[in-house]
């Protein structure tokens, strides 16, 4: 198995699966996480309405 094949094939999937596990024990856990968590650092970008 080739280097990206690893990376594309299985590192990346199987990292996003525990990013997203993580994430659904905390909210199942009452953690008030959400987006503005994860997304602040685009804030600065944002246009006002």
């Amino acid at each position: 198995m080739s280097g990206r094949a690893y990376v594309n094939d299985f590192l990346i999937p199987n990292f996003y699966f525990h990013l997203v596990t993580a994430y659904d024990i905390l909210r199942m856990a009452g953690v008030p996480i959400g987006k503005r968590d994860y997304m602040m650092h685009l804030v600065p970008f944002l246009k006002k309405a």
